[in-house]
């Protein structure tokens, strides 16, 4: 990541993220914005049945109509080529979106660095798809952190279903979306004393 921030300037990226890299690399999430990626990463493996014994999450974003694909799958020259229009700004992964020259239609891609573990990889990929589920248009120091913040929020989903089957109990209890209901009363509450302010203005 550090490499990817010091190269900005040589990536052509927007002015937002070269006038001031010191100041985009101290970025923190709001609270509202984290419970805002809670709510598309539970929302997200809620639709895709997470709790099913034969889940898969790379099935699950290829079902979406993302490709996945390897870093050894490519030629070096291709591959240096999607960097530069990679939306992630590291070199583990690629979020890709380009134009399908035959048909017009967007084509989406993840590539990832298969030199490392399973877990490394599972990071590597939900990473990535993080850029596409937060709609994110360009490079940017935030929008790594975002993408990061989901891919942490989806795996500790998986993990939490794999020792505790949350998800199969709460769907045979008949509370598929219970989750998503406490986060939206949570960010409420949050909200509501930002309203009491702003009446006294």
């Amino acid at each position: 990541m550090d490499e990817a921030i010091n190269t900005e300037k040589d990536k052509g990226l927007p002015e937002k993220i070269t006038n001031n890299p010191t100041e985009e690399k101290q970025y923190i999430l709001p609270p509202w914005r984290v419970n805002q990626i809670i709510a598309e990463a539970i929302t997200v493996l809620s639709e895709n049945d997470f709790y099913k014994d034969d889940f898969d999450y790379q099935q699950m974003i290829r079902s979406m109509g993302i490709r996945i694909k390897s870093y050894s799958s490519f030629k070096k020259e291709n591959l240096e080529e999607f960097k530069k229009i990679s939306l992630s700004l590291w070199d583990e992964g690629l979020c890709l979106a380009f134009p399908n020259e035959q048909t017009g239609e967007t084509c989406r891609m993840i590539a990832f660095n298969d030199q490392h573990s399973p877990a490394e990889v599972m990071h590597i990929i939900l990473h990535e798809f993080g850029h596409f589920r937060l709609k994110h248009t360009q490079q940017s120091i935030n929008g790594e952190v975002e993408a990061t913040c989901f891919a942490a929020i989806i795996t500790l989903l998986l993990l939490l279903e794999v020792t505790l089957h949350f998800g199969k109990k709460m769907m045979q209890n008949g509370n598929k979306d219970i989750l998503l209901q406490i986060l939206k009363s949570r960010m409420i509450k949050q909200e509501a004393p930002k309203n009491r302010m702003n009446i006294y203005k």
